[in-house]
Parts: structure tokens; C-alpha cells; sequence
């Protein structure tokens, strides 16, 4: 399934009340899914940049040019991943796969 037609799905679905949608895909630039109850999060960003974020703080994105963490400048490339001081890891994928862990996560809160 293309990707936006996946992510149109994903935000169209009727979910337990626990999930709140934020924006509407097909016409905004910004779009997210939210579980209120432990913050797994899905925000897709002017059609190109997507992250997802599960219940332990751990972060997925779609590959930016560059980001600071700790003072230090990163260039991440797909595949790489950094871990805070705290421990939480940012995780650097395909837009594809941010979108199918979403998609498998919100859809065991489907009503």
C-alpha cells in the first residue's frame, strides 16, 4: 500500500477513547496520533519528515540533514542511532518503516 494512502488510513480510523488524532493528513502540514495514556506518538511533518515515538521515550525519524544533541553536531545517515546521557535512543529509518510501527501500534486501539 503507498505510503500516503497507508497514512490517510491510519488517521481516518475510529480508536478506543485513549487515542486523539491531531490534524487532518490530506489537508494539513502537520498531522499526529497520540495515545493519551502512555504518549506513543506519530507526527508526520509537511509530507516528508515523520517520527514515532513509543512509551519508553525511544524515537524513530526519517533522516534530517543535521541535528544537535549534547552540544554536538550529528550528520545521521539511515540505519544510525544516538543515545541521550538519559538513555532514551533516537533511531534514524525509512519513512516506511516509521509509518508500518505506527500502524501496528495504533491498530490494537482500533474501536
Amino acid at each position: 500500500m503507498p505510503l500516503t494512502k497507508k497514512i490517510a488510513e491510519l488517521t481516518s480510523k475510529n480508536y478506543n477513547t485513549n487515542i486523539t488524532i491531531m490534524g487532518d493528513f490530506e489537508d494539513s502540514n502537520h498531522t499526529s496520533i497520540l495515545d493519551n495514556d502512555n504518549g506513543t506518538i506519530l507526527v508526520v511533518s509537511n509530507r516528508d519528515q515523520f517520527y514515532f515515538k513509543d512509551q519508553h521515550r525511544n524515537l524513530w525519524l526519517s533522516v534530517l540533514d543535521s541535528f544537535q544533541i549534547d552540544g554536538k553536531q550529528h550528520y545521521p545517515e539511515l540505519g544510525d542511532s544516538y543515545t541521550l546521557n538519559h538513555g532514551v535512543q533516537y533511531s534514524f529509518t525509512t519513512k516506511e518503516a516509521i509509518v508500518e510501527m505506527a500502524f501496528n501500534y495504533f491498530e490494537k486501539h482500533v474501536d
